[in-house]
């Protein structure tokens, strides 16, 4: 086996290491519990979820409504009530270009989206971001004008004040409606009002650790200012949840949701003991709102999106979330259709019902590898939040700007390796679909503005200014832009999509084939030895496929005049020779020079390595392992006259 693996022993070929730096061996033994500081040593694992007679790792199915025209919304919530869902996470519409305004405005526009569905019986979690405050306040105005009990609605408001400063929000105004919020829905016992939101962390790039430290410290920070303030420290407690994006590194992000459990009463013991407040929350205590991540989704082959969902879904899971909301899709592409609700919440239904997943109470207790990646997260992402308090809080980091670089570089590491395929978007940078066309589909996101007037005019530091601004025919997106603020001094973290660089080079591609009949014809041409030309053409395929070139793959041709041939019927601009390294010293020369004895000028690249090849400087361009994609693939298209597009 030494000898198949080049020497290196299996445990080495077999260690892996993580973004977050932690590299764990192949195998473990009893002993790896024992180094694992929040188990057990005598064998038992503290639960880090509630067990009882009935199933004990049940989770809240959560179903997004999100379309734009309020009746249509009606009609998801409806299906999704009826077709399994526990509850409904009202999120901001998605609004488009084109699209008339019909979003919900008013206690009015929100009635058609609530009505048939009993709200003490089905949880209702607005948000999130600045969207939830606006959203709360409608829902506050629609319960007043109807006849149930205002105090009955369950659920949640997604609205985490250190995330919306992390957004772009002010400081001073973030903090006081939240604080406002909290003390309004006092009335509403059975809706938490406290959210830790590590959203735009995790949307922004950065890693499961940075994402703790993050959470840790908006905890820290909210409980700080929200006591000062005045408001009871149990009750804080009492409403809070944690809103947790969960991405496809399957067995990190299940260890983050357990560390995240693990960290959160550490916070609260340090906060209690220092302010003299007697009480006490245990990992089980801590609501975790689970949501499949934004930051791996595509819009090219968007149904692999379905299983990097699962993936997601199954991870959160087994990492033991209280809900679980999983995105449409094809989020990333259009507002949401039944058929794309239907199957996130059917993804839900087969983990509980089919796949069990909702039988074992802390599945991953015990387990070997996962207790000691969960005890390795949390140790550092302890160490990373008292360096966020060492500098004055998570807030006083994002002024400096200490936080926006740390997931600054985490994000350039991961572009890094998209990059350079050390790691894969499937359908996107590799194994792409080479007929796709997604230029006519993608529906482009518009800012609403009511009434004409500047977002930044608008009061909304408190529920009566919300209230006010939403009965003067606002939109909920436009008195959420009220909060953000140019005056903060704070550089607001992006929000990415990991794929979206690579997709505008494709977009770039459609963009140029509709104004020149079709897209750029690349022709591979597999020469010499069989393996190596196959090895080599499906290489070329896969790479130069992300641009969206028109490529013609022969399985081979019998000689360079063959290849300028075909060259020439297929009025090619490119022509990729795949061959072994010793036949391109005589097959690219007297390609070049076939291909200029028929007038054809095409562009003439080499599947290898420069370094390995000697070709008199016959070939324009070389493909193999270690080229760049986004820069080999720009440079492709600038060599072909593809214009840069200022707006994919």
């Amino acid at each position: 086996m030494r000898s198949d693996l080049g020497g290196t022993s299996p445990e080495a070929f077999l260690r892996w290491s993580s973004l977050e730096g932690m590299s764990l061996p192949a195998y473990l033994a009893p002993e790896a519990l024992r180094e694992a500081l929040h188990t057990d040593p005598e064998g038992g694992h503290p639960p880090l979820a509630h067990s009882g007679d009935g199933p004990a790792n049940t989770w809240t199915v959560c179903q997004p409504i999100g379309h734009p025209d309020p009746e249509v919304a009606g009609e998801h919530a409806r299906a999704a009530v009826g077709g399994g869902a526990d509850a409904l996470q009202l999120a901001p519409p998605f609004l488009h270009a084109g699209a008339p305004d019909t979003a919900p405005r008013s206690a009015d526009n929100l009635a058609p989206i609530l009505d048939g569905i009993d709200l003490a019986d089905t949880p209702l979690h607005l948000g999130g971001g600045s969207a939830a405050p606006p959203l709360y306040a409608l829902l506050r105005e629609h319960l007043s004008g109807t006849p149930a009990d205002p105090s009955a609605p369950k659920g949640s408001l997604l609205f985490d004040p250190v995330a919306a400063v992390a957004s772009g929000a002010d400081p001073a105004q973030a903090f006081s409606l939240a604080d406002d919020l909290a003390a309004d829905a006092a009335e509403l016992p059975h809706f938490r009002t406290v959210t830790v939101d590590t959203g735009p962390y995790h949307d922004a790039g950065a890693s499961a650790v940075q994402e703790l430290a993050g959470a840790l410290g908006a905890l820290a920070e909210r409980l700080a200012r929200s006591t000062e303030r005045g408001l009871p420290l149990p009750a804080l407690l009492d409403n809070l949840q944690v809103r947790v994006p969960v991405s496809t590194s399957y067995f990190v992000e299940m260890a983050k949701l357990r560390a995240l459990r693990l960290l959160v009463p550490q916070v609260v013991d340090a906060f209690a003991s220092e302010t003299g407040a007697s009480l006490s929350v245990a990992p089980a205590d801590v609501f975790v709102h689970a949501t499949t991540s934004r930051r791996v989704e595509t819009i090219y082959d968007p149904y692999v999106n379905m299983l990097r969902a699962t993936t997601e879904a199954m991870a959160a899971a087994l990492g033991g979330c209280d809900a679980l909301t999983i995105r449409p899709y094809d989020g990333a592409v259009r507002p949401p259709d039944e058929f794309g609700l239907r199957i996130a919440r059917n993804t839900q239904l087969i983990l509980r019902h089919e796949a069990h997943f909702d039988q074992v109470a802390d599945p991953a207790a015990g387990s070997y590898y996962i207790e000691t990646l969960t005890d390795r997260l949390a140790q550092r992402a302890w160490a990373q939040f008292q360096d966020l308090e060492a500098e004055g809080g998570i807030v006083q980091a994002l002024r400096t700007g200490t936080l926006q670089t740390q997931i600054a570089e985490t994000r350039t590491e991961r572009r890094r390796a998209l990059d350079e395929r050390d790691q894969v978007l499937v359908g996107t940078t590799h194994y792409p679909a080479l007929d796709e066309r997604r230029r006519d589909d993608l529906v482009v996101r518009r800012a609403s503005s009511a009434n004409g007037d500047s977002p930044a005019s608008l009061d909304a530091s408190s529920t009566d200014a919300l209230r006010t601004a939403l009965r003067d025919g606002h939109a909920p997106q436009d008195v959420a832009s009220a909060l953000q603020s140019d005056s903060s001094g704070i550089d607001p973290l992006p929000q990415i999509r990991l794929a979206e660089e690579l997709e505008a080079i494709r977009l770039r591609t459609e963009a140029h084939a509709e104004s020149h009949d079709g897209p750029p014809q690349v022709l591979l041409a597999p020469l010499g030895p069989p393996a190596v030309r196959s090895a080599r053409s499906n290489f070329c395929r896969n790479f130069l496929g992300v641009a969206g070139f028109a490529i013609t793959e022969p399985l081979k041709f019998e000689s360079v005049d063959a290849v300028a041939d075909a060259a020439v019927e297929k009025d090619a601009d490119t022509v990729v020779l795949c061959s072994s390294n010793d036949s391109y010293a005589d097959l690219a020369p007297a390609l070049a020079a076939a291909l200029a004895d028929r007038d054809r000028e095409a562009l003439l690249g080499i599947a290898g390595a420069p370094d390995d090849i000697d070709v008199d400087n016959a070939a324009d361009f070389f493909v193999h392992q270690g080229s760049p994609l986004k820069e080999t693939l720009e440079m492709l298209q600038d060599r072909l006259g593809i214009d840069v597009m200022s707006d994919p």
